[in-house]
C-alpha cells in the first residue's frame, strides 16, 4: 500500500506529464495558427508584439510580470507559456552594462 508521501508524488508526476502535453498540444495549435495567417497577418503580428516588447524592455526596463501584464494586457494565465516561448529567457537576457556589473559584483561576493 502507498505511503501519502507516495500518492502525492505519484499525482504531481501525472500532473507534470498533463502539463506537458498540454504544453505541446498548444504548440502545435499555435504553429498551424501562425501558418495559417497570411503574409500580411503575420507583418502585423510580429510588429505588434516587437512593439510591446521593445516597450517593456528598452523603454521602461520593467520586469517580466511588468511585460506581461501592464504591456501586453494579458492576465496571470500567461505566465507560464510566457517561459514557455522563451519569453522569459529574453526578458533576463536585457540587460544593460550597469546591471551586468551589479550581478558581478553580486556573484563575486557570494563566493
Amino acid at each position: 500500500m502507498k505511503s501519502d508521501k507516495e500518492k502525492a508524488l505519484d499525482g504531481l508526476a501525472k500532473l507534470s506529464q498533463l502539463m506537458e502535453e498540454s504544453r505541446i498540444q498548444y504548440e502545435v495549435e499555435n504553429n498551424a495558427w501562425w501558418n495559417g495567417l497570411t503574409e500580411k497577418e503575420r507583418e502585423d503580428a510580429f510588429y505588434a508584439v516587437c512593439k510591446r516588447i521593445y516597450k517593456a524592455e528598452i523603454e521602461d526596463q520593467g520586469t517580466y510580470r511588468w511585460a506581461l501584464y501592464d504591456v501586453f494586457g494579458f492576465n496571470e494565465g500567461m505566465y507560464r507559456k510566457g517561459m514557455d516561448c522563451g519569453f522569459m529567457d529574453i526578458h533576463n537576457s536585457i540587460i544593460d552594462e550597469e546591471q551586468k556589473a551589479i550581478l558581478r559584483e553580486y556573484k563575486r561576493k557570494q563566493k
